[in-house]
């Protein structure tokens, strides 16, 4: 799962503002919807490994599920209207409005602590924070943006230990750093799915601990590597004291070369 968080500093709560106002009288709600858009468009669908997160005024939590969502269409104007329509929920004493759009009242604190309660890793976007060819991306990503305006003082606070990555020394439109991220994560995927489709068998050991220093090795020379746990017909995977075989595994491309470091800083490997 993918998660974006948008901060809407003056985003209106009160649903009478009108749909022909977006940028005034709804206080830029238009930067929010492109920003939804950014987070879930595809050219012809819907992104449904992402749920998108808009903070209105650190008070209300609209959150929308790429899975579930419906009615959903690109223009500014028509996303607004679900906004608006949930905000009308809200004052109804409902949680749920259009199907994949759930309301409630909460601020940043209680959001990014829901993140870190289902395994989610908060990621400030910010043109200060690391370099993205130095970040190492997590498997659940989180990604925090504000709208038009800098973080406030209370966004500071609340974000303050969480890690930062930067697009570039430019300061972006919300709505692309979304897309630059989401074609990060994209590349990534690529980039996994051609490893587990290209994996070969370089080394087979004993026991987990040694796995981990061989791979640990391997790493260092900019290898990526895979650990399996394998064991003989009728014998348990794991045994009691953990001892199993673990085969190590890198790209094809790789393996003349692994296989060399491995046999210079520990034994002749073992691929068979």
């Amino acid at each position: 799962m993918k998660r974006f968080l948008i901060l809407g500093h003056k985003a209106a709560i009160d649903p009478s503002f009108t749909l022909n106002d977006l940028p005034g009288a709804a206080g830029r709600l238009d930067v929010l919807c492109r920003a939804l858009g950014a987070t879930l468009f595809l050219s012809h669908g819907i992104r449904r490994d992402v749920e998108t997160h808009l903070l209105l005024q650190n008070q209300i939590r609209i959150r929308v599920s790429g899975q579930y969502v419906k009615r959903l269409n690109p223009d500014e104007r028509s996303t607004a209207a679900i906004v608006k329509h949930a905000l009308v929920a809200l004052e109804e004493g409902k949680t749920r409005s259009t199907p994949g759009v759930e309301i409630e009242r909460c601020d940043l604190s209680q959001v990014v602590d829901e993140f870190i309660r289902v395994g989610a890793s908060p990621i400030v976007l910010h043109e200060e924070g690391v370099p993205a060819a130095d970040f190492i991306f997590p498997s659940d990503p989180a990604f925090i943006l504000s709208d038009h305006m800098e973080f406030s003082e209370t966004d500071q606070r609340v974000l303050a230990e969480l890690p930062r990555l930067s697009l570039g020394a430019r300061a972006l439109h919300t709505s692309q750093a979304i897309t630059i991220a989401h074609y990060l994560l994209d590349q990534q995927d690529e980039e996994d799915a051609e490893l587990d489709a290209d994996l070969v068998l370089v080394h087979k050991v004993w026991g987990d601990p040694k796995a981990l220093m061989i791979t640990s090795l391997l790493e260092d020379f900019d290898i990526p590597v895979v650990r399996m746990a394998q064991s003989p017909p009728g014998i348990f995977p794991m045994v009691v004291d953990g001892m199993a075989e673990v085969r190590i595994m890198v790209r094809s491309r790789d393996a003349s070369k692994a296989q060399q470091i491995i046999a210079d800083y520990f034994e002749e490997p073992t691929d068979e």
